[in-house]
């Protein structure tokens, strides 16, 4: 089944689906189309009853897509009811999907992403300007982000190409990899290992058992905990660095003499390291020059 609607102005996108998919991607224009398919025989029933509408609110277009439960199944997906919804919006357009088993799929240049799914993937490629993410045990992919950023998992990887704005991940077992982040950075994580590249803001990141590796840190004040992970951060050329490591009955080791003066035109790239670990060892190595902001 298909819908087509005229909106001129900002869209925000709510789609709800448990089981199945959720593809959205941004067109030109200022036409939004829903598209709901039947996966089976069985999701037929749903497709028929969902909802699918677009009403004008505080200046802009909100469009829902609900496709309902199965009727007297408590999990559908047991079933087999699936749907596969396809939504195609402007740019810009704000999006909120709901799933429990459904995959996600965004691709385009967006709002302000609103992502909640309990085991299907989400996979949110190209821009937007604000995320916040929640999974139990789903993996989740981002692209680039020029605002604030929150991804929440107890399972799921969670990765993110790069991230402007502030950000914040909390993970239970699930890895953590971001390309780079500008601003603010909050990392917890119990057994999950935390890589990030390139880092340019005050920092804190904690794990119990996982490894912590930054690339790259260039600019700020980064306090790391870690008790049996191991920790290793990368410092470009010509960073002043102020450390204060210590670590049980782990090694440390610093590649950087810690009266390395700096080099000229680079005097506001300032770095200050507060890093605690009980077994884990700690690692201050050199990085690349190019990688520092």
């Amino acid at each position: 089944m298909n819908w087509t609607f005229d909106t001129p102005q900002r869209v925000q996108l709510v789609v709800e689906n448990e089981v199945g998919s959720v593809l959205v991607a941004t067109s030109e224009g200022d036409i939004t189309t829903v598209i709901l398919e039947a996966d089976t025989a069985a999701a037929e029933e749903l497709v028929e009853r969902a909802t699918v509408e677009c009403v004008p609110f505080g200046g802009r277009h909100v469009v829902r897509v609900k496709v309902p439960r199965r009727s007297g199944a408590k999990f559908m997906w047991r079933s087999g009811a699936s749907v596969s919804a396809q939504v195609a919006v402007p740019p810009g357009s704000d999006v909120e999907v709901s799933v429990a088993s459904a995959s996600v799929d965004l691709t385009g240049d967006f709002g302000d992403l609103s992502l909640k799914s309990a085991s299907g993937d989400i996979d949110a490629d190209g821009r937007a300007t604000g995320a916040t993410i929640k999974t139990a045990s789903a993996d989740v992919s981002i692209g680039n982000i020029s605002g604030p950023v929150r991804m929440q998992s107890a399972s799921g990887d969670l990765r993110a190409s790069g991230v402007e704005g502030a950000l914040t991940v909390i993970t239970v077992s699930g890895d953590v990899e971001i390309g780079a982040v500008g601003d603010r950075l909050d990392v917890r994580s119990t057994s999950g290992n935390v890589r990030l590249g390139q880092v340019s803001g005050d920092a804190t990141v904690g794990s119990v058992s996982g490894d912590v590796r930054v690339i790259a840190y260039g600019r700020g004040r980064m306090q790391v905990r870690s008790v049996s992970g191991n920790v290793a951060v990368g410092i470009p050329p010509g960073v002043a660095l102020a450390i204060d490591a210590e670590t049980v009955s782990g090694t440390l080791d610093s590649a950087i003499p810690l009266t390395e003066s700096l080099q000229a035109g680079r005097r506001d790239a300032v770095v200050s390291i507060r890093a605690r670990s009980v077994s884990g060892d700690i690692i201050i190595e050199r990085a690349a020059d190019s990688l520092v902001a």
